[in-house]
């Protein structure tokens, strides 16, 4: 393969280039006209060109079913069982936090009832939750009961069209948790491998095997949740082109609902931009021939794409792309993306996006849990900020 000398996304900057493409569809343009203006205005490649049209249509689908005074929720659990040497949120290892998550769990309650009160005074509508971190299985079955017994007993969710739980880490799934997960009225999961290769995950600093990731699928589909979802990683440090190709056919032949194919991409914060020796990175030219399989294969197995964002610092100027099946894309995803709709959300890192036709604003949680359990209280008065900004009107 000729090594790639031009930027796949030409001069179109911002993480969300289907947002603009949506934009053009709403205002009328033909799909020649926005064919035009990516490649010749932009220097977007074919192939990229025709990638954003098609997750555009698909996203514009979902977004017609989406009442007008809809929001998602999003929970943060900011603990995993250890930290990927890309990572870059904030999440702290379970077993150094294992005294903070009693406090944690108690202050983001008390969160999520501001929230609640928000969501009535405002006549606003929970269309989706997601529960993320971290790893939100990190924590017990027990702890993880109370929170989702929290969550379904003090929000109105007759409006509800999907939960969402990243349970992300293999090791960290159980019988138990997935039959909490069941009994609340959980629908989608994650079991995110990343990798397929057991040298590759120990590289990154995932603390489970391959063989895990095939026990926790198996497990997991042994209860009726509508999508779940596998996350990977083309550019992982030392992976070659063929290993990776080998992960996307791994996880294509178990036959999720859903597969999020992501780049790597270098965060300030993470282990890995710390010791760029380390990371023995695969050349953009190898990264691009690995999003290329990745998209060939999955579009040949049935997958859509349906959401896609970019990050700075991305391998190769490519993208993290979301593909679905069996008509099962994500609305949360398409609503963070698109910015379509207002995302309240509660916990450490946490940031409430409010979205009133084309403005946008955000309130941001601490990333620290000490911080977060100092300073709750503040955390909750930050949100009557939403009040003002939705003029107690629903856009």
């Amino acid at each position: 393969m000729n090594e790639q000398t031009t930027a796949p996304w030409g001069n179109l900057v911002g993480i969300r280039p289907v947002k603009r493409v949506v934009k053009m569809m709403n205002d009328g343009l033909c799909d020649e006209k926005i064919e035009t203006v990516l490649k010749q205005d932009f220097a977007v490649s074919s192939e990229k060109t025709a990638l954003a049209m098609k997750i555009a249509k698909i996203e514009l689908e979902v977004m017609k079913t989406i009442p007008k005074n809809a929001v998602s929720l999003y929970i943060d659990i900011p603990f995993c069982p250890s930290k990927c040497v890309y990572c870059s949120f904030a999440s702290m290892p379970v077993s150094e936090m294992k005294d903070f998550i009693e406090p944690y769990l108690n202050a983001l309650y008390l969160e999520l009832d501001k929230i609640k009160t928000i969501v009535t005074d405002l006549n606003l509508e929970i269309v989706s939750i997601y529960i993320g971190g971290g790893t939100p299985t990190s924590i017990l079955s027990l702890e993880l009961d109370n929170l989702l017994y929290k969550i379904t007993r003090t929000f109105d969710l007759s409006g509800l069209r999907e939960f969402t739980i990243e349970a992300g880490r293999p090791d960290t799934i159980t019988e138990s948790k997935l039959e909490v997960m069941q009994k609340y009225g959980v629908d989608r999961i994650s079991i995110n491998p990343q990798s397929m290769n057991d040298k590759t995950l120990e590289m990154i600093g995932r603390k489970h095997t391959v063989e895990q990731v095939y026990k926790a699928f198996e497990l997991a589909k042994q209860y009726d949740f509508k999508c779940i979802n596998m996350d990977v990683i083309a550019g992982l440090p030392k992976e070659t082109v063929s290993e990776f190709a080998h992960t996307i056919d791994a996880v294509t032949d178990l036959e999720p609902e859903n597969i999020t194919v992501h780049t790597m991409s270098i965060k300030r914060a993470a282990k890995l931009n710390q010791d760029r020796d380390f990371a023995g990175l695969p050349e953009d030219f190898d990264v691009a021939e690995m999003i290329s399989y990745a998209h060939g294969k999955l579009q040949n197995t049935g997958y859509e794409p349906y959401y896609l964002y970019r990050q700075k610092n991305i391998l190769g100027d490519l993208e993290n792309t979301g593909f679905s099946r069996r008509n099962t894309p994500g609305i949360y995803n398409i609503c963070m993306m698109e910015e379509i709709r207002s995302v309240l959300s509660a916990g450490v890192g946490a940031v409430t996006k409010l979205v009133r036709g084309d403005r946008i604003e955000r309130i941001f949680n601490v990333k620290d849990v000490r911080e977060y359990l100092k300073r709750a209280t503040e955390m909750r008065e930050r949100k009557n900020y939403i009040y003002e900004f939705l003029n107690l009107e629903v856009q």
